[in-house]
């Protein structure tokens, strides 16, 4: 019997908002080391020249002047303060863009079997014949089974996850799988 797994919406829509997320939040690293460190440094050193000259009590005028804030600016941001800013936007930018990549690799698979064979979500052609073993050990806890198979001399393996694919259509491949492979080998 014919059975066809699509990736699950809620799956895609998963590692998508991750890899957004990710980018997003290198895009903010990014902005701080660019506008907002550099423009608090500017307020931190024209409320230190007012400190430093006596003229404190000027800083409401000196910030409404320049469109500040007149809360005091907490801290100078020192060209290592900076660097990291950068250092943290580029990893989490390339951790985004390397989620983004998954994504678009995994969003359109499909795992699916005809009367012959299982086909591996990377879209590899398994003959039910070849299929050696199949690991439950995470199915009922988690809906992961390893299905393990040897074509031509190669070993592969693929991954069955109720999770990532349509929940009913994989516990059918399962089933389907497990009903060949007992029927060949007698167990």
């Amino acid at each position: 019997m014919s059975a066809e797994a699509r990736i699950t919406p809620i799956w895609s829509k998963q590692k998508l908002f991750v890899a957004i997320f990710l980018i997003g939040i290198g895009g903010w690293f990014f902005s701080d080391a660019a506008i907002g460190y550099p423009h608090s440094n500017e307020r931190w050193q024209a409320h230190d020249e007012l400190v430093k000259s006596g003229r404190e009590s000027e800083w409401p005028t000196v910030a409404k002047s320049h469109g500040w804030t007149e809360k005091l600016p907490h801290k100078y941001y020192g060209s290592g303060d900076l660097a990291m800013q950068w250092v943290c936007g580029g990893f989490a930018t390339v951790l985004g863009l390397i989620s983004l990549a998954y994504w678009f690799t995994q969003k359109d698979r499909v795992l699916r079997t005809d009367a012959e064979a299982v086909y591996s979500p990377a879209g590899t052609r398994v003959p039910f014949e070849a299929i050696t073993g199949l690991g439950k050990k995470h199915w009922d806890r988690k809906g992961l089974a390893m299905v393990l198979y040897k074509i031509e001399g190669r070993k592969g393996r693929f991954i069955l996850d109720d999770y990532k694919f349509d929940r009913d259509a994989t516990h059918q491949i399962l089933a389907e799988i497990e009903e060949k492979l007992l029927a060949r080998t007698g167990n």
